[in-house]
């Protein structure tokens, strides 16, 4: 009978520069406090990080390994590649901040330093077992961060023409029109690159395609949702509602008014693609025409009904993508009343 191996959680605290790595045994009888988990500082480089693997084997030979941190955006992203690289075994969970937030406050720790924070994520590995993240391909962060950059230009774009009326000095109001067209060109020049991009991969082109046969969805759009999500086929439609971030979350206590609200707990830009698709969508789309309407005349307010519209199309799309089929009115209805 094979011998299964101990298994150690790492838990990062990573940061732009560096990153604080803690080590948690969770084989071991007896739990350690949390403060006393063995830690050491890294620089944030790939040579660092061999460094990192190093140390855990000397500290537990023939240990399985497995690393939690939190989402810090492309820093935890880029830290984890370099992972895949050097140790393609090794399981990475990349967290929901808000989920390690709680956790270490749970924790009632006497100080928030880098060294605690880690030894906190090493122990929310030990107790929670997370699930390994799934590391994106190399298509989908080239595609994330062209995404990126086009709303970073659109941003600048919409700042200088709002800028436009409270300029009365003709060369002020010469440089802004001039910056607009240029970002305007830009713009145009990063969508290219995003097609380009989405089309190199045949997956996550015949994804895409088959996303914009629902009415309000461009390929851009469609870029952009794979961009932040990965492939919709990936997740069931309850795991891909909670990852959207607009599934209502129920607040009661006792006999006060009980309220819900969105979750939020996503990416704000796949929030905001979502909210423009369905700009267009609840109008051409009957089934959740009706749905809004619907919404709307129980007393729900304009924005909580189309919250409500925005989740829905999105397990559409998911729907349309896992049974490989086009949209057509009478499957969209089907998959409403499934909801």
């Amino acid at each position: 009978m094979a011998e299964t191996k101990n298994v150690i959680w790492a838990g990062l605290d990573v940061g732009k520069a560096s990153f604080v790595a803690a080590l948690d045994d969770a084989s071991a009888t007896e739990r350690r406090k949390v403060t006393s988990l063995p830690c050491r500082k890294f620089k944030r480089n790939q040579d660092e990080l061999k460094k990192f693997f190093q140390w855990a084997q000397e500290l537990f030979p023939e240990a399985e390994i497995r690393i939690v941190m939190e989402s810090t955006g492309c820093y935890s992203q880029q830290l984890d590649g370099w992972i895949g690289e050097l140790h393609p075994d090794v399981a990475v969970t990349i967290e929901n901040a808000g989920n390690i937030h709680a956790f270490i406050q749970s924790l009632n720790l006497p100080h928030k330093t880098d060294r605690l924070d880690a030894q906190a994520i090493a122990r929310f590995g030990t107790e929670r077992q997370p699930k390994p993240t799934p590391r994106p391909s190399k298509t989908i962060l080239v595609l994330r961060d062209l995404c990126h950059t086009r709303t970073a230009l659109i941003k600048a774009k919409v700042e200088f023409q709002n800028r436009q009326e409270t300029l009365s000095e003709p060369f002020s109001i010469e440089i802004n029109k001039q910056t607009i067209l240029m970002l305007e060109e830009k713009i145009k020049e990063v969508e290219r690159k995003i097609k380009e991009c989405a089309k190199s991969n045949s997956d996550i082109r015949r994804e895409i395609e088959l996303m914009c046969t629902l009415p309000g969805v461009s390929f851009v759009s469609a870029s952009e949702i794979i961009a932040e999500l990965g492939s919709l086929k990936q997740y069931s439609a309850k795991e891909l509602s909670s990852l959207s971030g607009l599934a209502p979350r129920i607040k009661e206590s006792g006999s006060s008014v009980h309220a819900s609200y969105m979750s939020r707990r996503s990416s704000g830009r796949l929030r905001q693609i979502l909210y423009l698709d369905s700009m267009i969508g609840v109008k051409n789309i009957p089934v959740l025409q009706e749905f809004h309407q619907r919404l709307l005349e129980k007393g729900k307010k304009k924005m909580t009904a189309r919250c409500a519209c925005m989740r829905k199309m999105l397990l559409i799309l998911r729907s349309i993508v896992v049974h490989q089929r086009p949209y057509r009115p009478d499957f969209s209805k089907k998959v409403i009343n499934s909801i």
